[in-house]
Parts: C-alpha cells; structure tokens; sequence
C-alpha cells in the first residue's frame, strides 16, 4: 500500500526546487546585469580596488530581496540603474566610523553619526529606492505590466501632438517611428541615460522631481511624478526639433536613442540647464488639462528653442504629386529648403491628411472659443 504521505512530500519537494530554480535565475539575470552597470564608471568597475566587487554584491543583495519582496512586479532590466544612482550617492555620503571616538559625543551627535554608517547602506539603500520608485508611480505605471505600459505611451503621444503637432507628425506619420521604439527606455530609466554620461545632470534632475511630489502623497495614484516625466520627454524633442524633422528614420532614431545633451564646462551651466528643463516642463503638466493653454505653451518653448524655424505642410492629390506628399522646412538657421517626399497609398494619404486636419480644426476651435468668452 502506498504511503499518501509521501507522495505529499514528494509534490512538495518538487514544488521547492522549482522555486529553488527560479530563485537562481534570478540571481543569474541581476548579477549579469549590475555587472554591466555605468560602463566607465570606476565606481563600478575598478577591479583592482577591493571594495568594488563588494559595492556590486550590495546591489545584487538589494535588488534580489526587492523583487521577492514585490513579486507583482518583480525584476525588471532597468531597475539596476536607478538603484545604482541611488546607492553611489549614498556610498559617497557615508563613513567608516572606525576611526572615530565615538565615547566623547553625546548621544544625539552619536545618533546623527549613525545616519551616515556605512554599515547600514544596504538597508538605507533599500529603503529609499522601494520609496522612489513605489511612492513615484514609476513601478506600478512603467515596470509591471506592459499592458499598462502600452496605454501610457498612448497617453504620451497624446500630450506630444497637443504641444508640437509637427514633431508628432514627423514622428508617428512621416517617419512611422513608434514611441514604442524609443520612449520606454526614457520613462523606465527615469531620463538617466538621456540625460549625458555626466551623472550629476540627472541627480539634479531627479532631486527636482522628487521635491515636486505633493507632501501628503500617499500613493501611486497621488503621484505627478509619471506625467512630468512625459513632458519633460517632449521639453527635450522641442530642443532638437530641426534635427528631428530634418533626419530619416535610422538618424531619427539614432538621434532619440543617443540624445546629444551638451557638455557643461562648469557646474553653474549644467544646473541652470536643468533648472530651465524642469521649470518649462513644470509649466507644461500644470496646463496638461487645458488643451488651449498647452499649445500656447508649446509654441513659446518652440520661439524660444527653434526661433528662426519656419515650418509648412502641404497636402495634395495623388493626381497632382503623384501619390505622394511633401513636406518643405525652412530654417534660416540651419537650411533653407528642405522637402521629403514619401510615398503613400492615395487611401491611407486621404486618411491621414483628414486626421490631421481635423486635429488642426479642433485647436483653432478651441483657440477661438477660448478669445470670445475672455471678458
């Protein structure tokens, strides 16, 4: 007679090793990516200093016990990065309290010591990037489903064609370039690869947007964080606008995938770079419900960004260009005539001309409804 028992303890041992298994996939995945972490980065990298493959197991431990800790979202590529910034600034904060005579402080400096021990980063570490990227919206919006994540790229090319129509219009009609291609890396890295190989840039980006969280928020749902990242996504496509609707799809792409932030001589430069950033997209999410008042806004950041770019479309018959359209961009500062001719089914061209021009219609509409009811 077979023993029930067993056959329960069987299941069960099977069950651990699968868990057992996946577990060390899981390890494999991190490690394999913290191993790849900021590329040139001696921090990281430095194998001669003994410390460094230290600093890389903190943060495989940190992101392994986060990712059982948050099974709904888990591991995801990209995470590393952000742990990565956060756990370098902390490292770079914090002592080695060895040296220190701790007996002639008093218990507050002693406490306020304590807050800088390098013993406890891995828990600080942990705290402060769970808050980040949890409190922010930024895992639940961007990490864990992608179905989520589709939905909130349509919101973003939503908010693109209400600030530049042009750009939305090179991007997703000329060009057929979907955000899919190129905006996950810039909302799932927070900006941090946009943003130069300089580092500091996107620390100082990153205090400014955790600083704007409203004091009482609470919750995912709370947080504005998600959407100011969308627009300063498009404060950034407004600033290399005549390179975006001059360029083909591979340099387009090429230019989106590799964005040409400038090298800051002094750090005066490189915080007043980011203080203009932030502060016009600041002012872009705080019209994000007034569709007038946002392409307005759009159109003083493109006189203020592109101001000798002069832009016309044209919209033809198949008969007249033989099915296709042209585009012709004026710019006394970089070119001064530029046409792209693509080709289109007479159908799909006729389709895409009312689109635009219906979109076109609605902000004029809006525009004018808006003057007649200004006392």
């Amino acid at each position: 007679m077979e023993d029930p028992l067993s056959d329960l303890a069987n299941n069960l041992g099977h069950i651990d090793i699968e868990e057992h298994e996946k577990d060390i996939e899981l390890l494999q995945q991190i490690t394999v990516d913290v191993d790849r972490l900021f590329p040139g980065e001696d921090f990281f990298h430095d194998l001669e200093n003994s410390n460094t493959l230290h600093r890389r197991r903190q943060i495989v431990e940190i992101l392994y016990v986060w990712a059982k800790c948050n099974p709904t979202v888990g591991y995801k590529q990209g995470l590393h990065e952000i742990l990565g910034l956060v756990y370098w600034n902390l490292y770079k904060e914090s002592l080695n309290q060895e040296g220190y005579a701790t007996n002639t402080l008093s218990a507050e400096e002693a406490n306020i010591l304590n807050l800088y021990n390098i013993n406890y980063i891995c828990h600080d570490a942990f705290i402060i990037f769970n808050k980040f990227i949890l409190s922010s919206g930024i895992a639940t919006s961007f990490y864990e489903s992608e179905t989520r994540l589709a939905d909130l790229i349509e919101k973003f090319n939503v908010y693109l064609m209400k600030v530049d129509q042009f750009i939305h219009y090179t991007l997703s009609t000329k060009l057929h370039l979907e955000s899919q291609l190129w905006v996950i890396r810039f909302l799932r890295l927070i900006l941090l690869r946009e943003l130069g190989d300089d580092l500091e840039t996107t620390m100082l980006l990153w205090d400014k947007l955790i600083s704007s969280e409203p004091a009482n928020c609470t919750g995912p749902e709370l947080s504005h964080m998600v959407e100011l990242i969308y627009f300063i996504t498009i404060h950034l496509l407004i600033q290399q606008k005549v390179d975006i609707v001059s360029s083909d799809f591979s340099d387009c792409l090429s230019l989106l995938l590799h964005y040409p932030i400038p090298k800051f001589p002094s750090p005066t430069q490189r915080e007043a770079f980011v203080n203009n950033l932030f502060h016009d997209s600041l002012k872009l999410f705080s019209k994000r419900r007034h569709d007038i008042k946002l392409y307005e806004y759009g159109v003083r950041l493109n006189n203020k960004y592109n101001p000798g770019l002069k832009i016309s479309i044209t919209y033809r018959s198949s008969s007249e260009l033989s099915d296709s359209a042209r585009s012709s961009i004026d710019s006394i500062n970089s070119f001064n005539n530029f046409s792209v001719t693509s080709r289109r089914d007479s159908n799909t061209e006729r389709a895409e001309k009312m689109r635009f021009e219906k979109k076109r219609l609605e902000m004029r509409l809006k525009k004018k409804a808006q003057l007649m009811i200004k006392p």
